[in-house]
């Protein structure tokens, strides 16, 4: 008898609570405007692509960061999977080189971000 009186009284409470919570959800129209995207062209280009061609080292930074951290991560996932103990078992013998590559590619990815990041920094001499 609680339980029938006590789901009474939620219904009643829910259902005299329901048109308020209707009427809070009604939206101005102001709110709903329509909106569409604005393309600006800068007008001058040249100055925009001379911008982009700054003389740095970024790339040199690039492609040195990368490919030595990327060695420095195949080594050290080489080595990590080299010294982890063997599984018991017939043929069990495991292969290293997912292992070191994934850690080599990371190391490639994080290595390639910084040496951009630090070529930057320096500007090239024009002869």
């Amino acid at each position: 008898m609680v339980m029938k009186l006590s789901g009474a009284v939620s219904l009643l409470f829910v259902a005299a609570l329901l048109p308020a919570g209707l009427a809070a959800q009604r939206v101005e129209r102001a709110r709903l405007q329509t909106w569409s995207p604005e393309i600006r062209v800068a007008s001058d280009v040249g100055a925009a692509l001379a911008a982009s061609l700054r003389r740095d080292y970024r790339i040199e930074g690039l492609a040195v960061g990368g490919l030595l951290l990327g060695a420095v991560g195949v080594w050290i996932g080489s080595e990590a999977c080299h010294n982890q103990p063997e599984p018991i078992g017939s043929g069990s013998g495991r292969s290293c080189t997912g292992d070191a590559a994934i850690v080599g590619l990371t190391g490639a990815v994080v290595g390639s971000g910084i040496g951009y990041l630090l070529g930057r920094g320096w500007p090239k001499r024009t002869p």
